[in-house]
């Protein structure tokens, strides 16, 4: 999508964070832009950031794990605009620090309804719309980069951003007909709220997990979420299919892959054992 200006950016988990960092960006560039968060006051307040960039901003307040709520951010946004050229699912959330063994259903439920049945729900609600609009669109989801490379105490979180990479795989195969494009963001460390995101955890998933000092420092020290929505700009308007934000990252990625191969190995060893009698 090389023109941005005048188009309709909709993303959700935009009142801070990531999601602020591309409603900026694509501000910047002229897309009027909704932005949808669970919190009320911060979504407001981004949308008013994304007005004073003279464009259009519109807050919208929804829980991504409600279907109901994606269907009435649709319709507002179609109603409102006529069309959305760019969809942003990007809202997520974690536990930190637990094992397996140590996390309840309830904590389980949550992150999986949140960070893949939030961008279920976002693909349901818009994509019939987008497939009967004409000119481009495109989809861009928001994973991790532990959705390509897993990393212990956060499982709940690393299974629900695989599935991300999947479904946006699929999608990116499935849209072409319909002019309708997709890229999955892996980001690195970002300084976001991620390692606050209990605090907008529903009463129905249970007791909120307590906060680690630990991890709160980490992500403060990652990288600028404005930065990271520029980086984000750039590979909608180039078509890119993975979105990566930090390449130090690249050496666990080519480690991994490095095992997957050898479990093949493996395999044709195996069945050439057997087949040798």
């Amino acid at each position: 999508m090389k023109d941005l200006s005048g188009r309709v950016a909709v993303i959700t988990g935009g009142g801070s964070g990531i999601g602020r960092g591309m409603a900026l960006a694509f501000a910047d560039a002229g897309m009027h832009v909704v932005i949808a968060d669970i919190d009320r006051r911060a979504a407001h307040a981004v949308a008013e950031e994304v007005a004073a960039c003279g464009v259009d901003g519109l807050a919208f307040t929804l829980d991504v794990a409600e279907r109901s709520s994606l269907e009435g951010l649709a319709e507002r946004a179609y109603g409102e605009f006529g069309a959305v050229h760019l969809l942003c699912n990007n809202a997520g959330v974690t536990t930190f620090g637990f094992m397996c063994n140590d996390l309840s259903d309830e904590d389980w439920r949550w992150v999986i309804e949140v960070n893949l049945f939030g961008v279920i729900n976002g693909l349901q609600a818009f994509l019939p719309r987008m497939r009967a609009q004409e000119g481009e669109k495109h989809v861009v989801n928001t994973a991790s980069i532990a959705g390509v490379n897993p990393v212990p105490m956060v499982a709940p979180y690393v299974a629900s951003k695989y599935a991300v990479v999947g479904i946006s795989e699929s999608l990116r195969m499935e849209g072409a007909g319909a002019r309708i494009s997709c890229s999955v963001l892996c980001p690195g460390n970002v300084d976001t709220q991620i390692a606050h995101a209990e605090r907008n955890r529903p009463q129905h998933y249970g007791e909120a997990r307590p906060g680690n000092a630990f991890v709160e420092q980490a992500v403060a020290e990652g990288m600028d979420p404005l930065r990271v929505g520029r980086i984000v700009r750039r590979a909608v308007i180039d078509d890119e299919m993975f979105i990566f934000t930090h390449p130090e990252t690249r050496l666990a990625v080519e480690q991994r892959g490095q095992g997957l191969l050898a479990g093949y190995d493996r395999a044709e060893e195996w069945l050439r054992e057997e087949e040798a009698g």
